[in-house]
C-alpha cells in the first residue's frame, strides 16, 4: 500500500471528490472505499467540472463507478460563487488543504500573483 500511495504522489496524481456514497466495497460488516478514479493535474485543468458519483451496489460487493466529466466552453468565464454549507462539511477543511498544496500544471515554478491566480482558479 505504501508503495500505492507513493507511485500516487510521484505521478503527481489527485482523487476526485465524489458526489454521492462514500464505501465503494462492503462484506459483513466491513465496508470500504476502495476503488477510485486518479487524474493527472492535466486533466483537471482541461476539464475542471469531472466529478465521480458511486451508484448503488446490485449483486456485486463493489459499488459501480461513474465518471461524469462535464466539459465546459472555457472562453466563458462564470462567477464564483461560494456556499456556506460548504463550510460545515466534515472534510472541507481537508479539501482546501490539499487541493492549496498542489502542485501547479503545467509549471509548479511559477510565482507571484500567476502562482495565487492559478490555485484561486483551481479553486473555483
Amino acid at each position: 500500500m505504501e508503495d500505492f500511495n507513493s507511485m500516487i504522489s510521484d505521478c503527481n496524481l489527485n482523487d476526485i471528490d465524489f458526489f454521492e456514497g462514500t464505501f465503494t466495497w462492503n462484506r459483513a460488516n466491513l465496508w470500504q472505499r476502495l476503488d477510485r478514479f486518479l487524474f493527472n493535474n492535466e486533466w483537471i485543468a482541461d476539464f475542471p467540472m469531472t466529478n465521480v458519483e458511486y451508484l448503488n451496489r446490485t449483486l456485486s460487493d463493489h459499488s459501480p463507478i461513474l465518471l461524469n466529466v462535464n466539459n465546459i466552453n472555457h472562453s466563458v468565464s462564470y462567477a464564483f460563487k461560494f456556499q456556506n454549507m460548504w463550510m460545515h462539511h466534515v472534510e472541507f477543511t481537508n479539501v482546501i488543504n490539499t487541493n492549496w498544496s498542489a502542485p501547479i500544471y503545467p509549471d509548479n515554478n511559477i510565482t507571484d500573483m500567476i502562482r495565487l491566480w492559478a490555485k484561486l482558479s483551481r479553486f473555483k
